[in-house]
């Protein structure tokens, strides 16, 4: 049994298969994102793309963040951070391009509902 897998995990939880499926649409969309970004001339456009990337990078960190014991408050805040790096990056997008920002925005919902599982897990497996 995996770490994760010993964990109290809260009833709404979404199945194992909807985080895959989930991350693989909106990282679709942000590439279209992306390709409208980087195709515009707009000088925001630096801020943007750069928001987006360290939004990447600690989406994709977490992982390593999460799986491991004594970690899950630190995991759960860091989901917090990747929260407010889409939030910015959708924000610096939408001056540069609302079509862009609108592709981008799915990611602060799932992101959302990813913090609260975050701090729900914790909450359920105190000292975990």
């Amino acid at each position: 049994m995996t770490f994760f897998e010993s964990l109290t995990l809260p009833s709404w939880m979404p199945p194992g298969w909807a985080f895959p499926a989930a991350w693989f649409t909106l990282w679709a969309l942000q590439a279209v994102a992306v390709s409208i970004l980087v195709s515009s001339d707009n000088a925001g456009r630096s801020l943007a793309l750069g928001l987006l990337a360290v939004h990447f990078v600690g989406a994709v960190a977490w992982q390593t963040v999460i799986f491991a014991p004594g970690r899950l408050d630190f995991g759960a805040w860091w989901l917090f951070g990747v929260l407010v790096l889409v939030i910015a990056a959708t924000g610096a997008a939408w001056r540069v391009s609302p079509l862009a920002a609108a592709l981008i925005a799915p990611t602060i919902v799932w992101m959302s509902v990813a913090t609260t599982l975050g701090f729900s897990i914790a909450r359920l497996n105190p000292g975990a």
